[in-house]
């Protein structure tokens, strides 16, 4: 990796204006400079760099950045390549960072548990029996760095005679601590090494040889390093295939590898857990569309219908492989070869299809039941042109008169308007933290991230809560710079063009609790739908304390003005 010095050296030695003024004629307009924009056609020009902040943005298709962002875009590079190439402008030598002291012990732990696992496989004939009989070829295991866990508190025995400290195992989630003593966190199980996206192994999955045995899928506990939410199995494998093949999402380890084993190498899974937004979002900056192929059965539909929200909230169009009851994709390539599987591919749906599909279909108040599903699905798109297509199809499909889908949608928008509203609220609340970080401290525990639904949005506040008001500088400019897509950091660029005055720390503070009444509310309206009761209680416990405190802040400030 590049020094994070280096990276921060050259964004203070590059003026944007000069470099953009390189590729653009620009012409200075008040505070700011102004083109024609280079990313979309226009007439007018749109296009304003600032000086000030180093940051520019377009007002027509909404492009924005920084130096580096814009010699990303327009020149097509990687953020690696358009460093070297701002540096190699800026005379600055380049020098590679090592990894991070912190992690780098951590890491090695991992690896020494890969490397023994690997070991304890090779010595295990029931385990590679097991393999076997998943038909696995040698070079997927191996690929893969499978691996085999025994019993006995074997790995722990092989750290000590190492000198590993328990302290790097527990840290790993390699190890649990019980009153007896540190004992295996995985035993008896097959061995799935789990990988960052540059290729350190960061947490390990395991699944039971013995069939009694629960749970029958076990991935390591949440660590410095590991965070199932955040990874795929299989990412750090399939990542050079999914810019040119759309990522097909399957649910088990196994499935990825069957698929990968028989030559379709565009496969990834969400480690046991049910797609998350931020996963959601790994998949966007390689492809705006993905495929899920989720098992046949009940819960698998179940499954497809939350991971196709979620996709279609972060903006990224869902396809489903339809497989039949009783089928995961394990077993169907295993049935049918890559031949039969591809052809399965052949014949996607969209979200239409696969409601139509799935859900009971053939009276008026079954029909109503799809529509209804259906339209509220499409409420979720933010592309006007994308929801628009969908809504003919829907009109096609069911012989309807679009002006009354387009009424029903309307409705299902007035709470998405809501939540828009909602949003925009948050978006400038994080826009004033960045330029007054001293707020951050209190944004951070007034409005923890799980109480923020919008996936952008969680990546932007993270970021912020990490970095802002720490002793290192993090403006707009960094903030962008740090963030993984390009919306997310045009979005960074067009607060900056329009950020407002920062408030004082009590009507901030204020804002806040607002904000986290409406989030409050919306969850405990989730909660009463779902019948949780207990947890609809404490929700609504949480949401009157917080109304309360409110009310007390604004009589106080009523009876300062008066």
């Amino acid at each position: 990796m590049i020094k994070k010095e280096i990276i921060e050296r050259i964004r203070n030695e590059v003026d944007i204006v000069d470099l953009i003024g390189s590729y653009l004629p620009l012409k200075k307009v008040g505070r700011y400079y102004r083109a024609l924009c280079p990313f979309h056609t226009e007439k007018a020009p749109s296009f304003y760099v600032s000086p000030e902040r180093q940051i520019y943005h377009c007002f027509g298709c909404g492009a924005g950045g920084t130096a580096l962002t814009f010699v990303m875009n327009f020149e097509k590079l990687s953020f690696p390549e358009a460093v070297k190439s701002l540096a190699n402008r800026l005379g600055i030598a380049i020098e590679l960072d090592k990894v991070s002291i912190t992690n780098q012990p951590l890491y090695d732990t991992t690896e020494f548990a890969a490397n023994f696992f690997t070991q304890q496989l090779q010595r295990s004939e029931l385990a590679q029996n097991y393999l076997r009989q998943r038909n696995l070829k040698p070079e997927t295991i191996e690929r893969f760095r499978l691996g085999y866990a025994p019993g006995g508190n074997r790995l722990y025995g092989e750290a000590k005679r190492r000198n590993i400290k328990e302290e790097l195992l527990l840290a790993t989630g390699l190890v649990v601590k019980k009153e007896a003593g540190y004992y295996d966190w995985f035993f008896d199980r097959i061995i799935f090494p789990i990988f960052s996206l540059s290729g350190k192994i960061i947490g390990f999955g395991g699944r039971v040889l013995d069939p009694t045995q629960e749970p029958k899928y076990l991935n390591s506990p949440e660590t410095t390093i590991f965070r199932k939410g955040e990874n795929f199995y299989g990412l750090f494998q399939a990542k050079n295939y999914l810019r040119e093949n759309k990522p097909i999402v399957v649910e088990g380890n196994f499935d990825l590898l069957s698929l990968v084993d028989k030559g379709i190498l565009n496969v990834v899974a969400p480690l046991g857990t049910a797609l998350t937004n931020e996963q959601a979002l790994i998949l966007r900056r390689y492809a705006n569309c993905a495929i899920i192929a989720f098992d046949g059965d009940t819960s698998g539909r179940a499954a497809t219908q939350r991971a196709i929200e979620v996709l279609l909230k972060a903006s990224v169009e869902p396809l489903i492989l339809l497989l039949p009851d009783g089928y995961d994709p394990d077993k169907y390539i295993l049935q049918y070869g890559k031949e039969g599987f591809l052809q399965a591919l052949g014949q996607l749906y969209d979200y239409i299809g696969f409601i139509t599909t799935i859900l009971p279909n053939r009276t008026i108040q079954e029909k109503r039941a799809v529509l209804d599903k259906i339209i509220e699905l499409t409420a979720l798109i933010g592309d006007e042109l994308t929801q628009e297509l969908y809504l003919n199809k829907i009109a096609q499909t069911y012989n309807l008169d679009k002006t009354v889908l387009r009424h029903r949608l309307q409705r299902k928008e007035v709470k998405k308007t809501e939540t828009n509203t909602t949003i925009n609220k948050l978006e400038r609340l994080l826009a004033i933290i960045v330029q007054e970080p001293t707020y951050a401290a209190i944004a951070k525990a007034e409005l923890p991230l799980n109480l923020i639904d919008d996936a952008g949005l969680v990546t932007i506040a993270q970021m912020i809560y990490e970095n802002v008001g720490t002793d290192n500088e993090f403006g707009f400019a960094q903030l962008i710079d740090a963030l993984p897509t390009e919306d997310l950091k045009a979005k960074i660029a067009s607060w900056a063009f329009s950020q407002e005055t920062a408030p004082k720390k009590q009507e901030f503070l204020l804002r806040l609790k607002e904000l986290k009444a409406n989030y409050l509310y919306r969850e405990l309206l989730k909660a009463k739908q779902a019948n949780q009761t207990t947890e609809f209680e404490r929700i609504t416990n949480e949401y009157y304390e917080v109304k309360r405190q409110i009310s007390l802040m604004r009589q106080i400030t009523q009876n300062r003005g008066s």
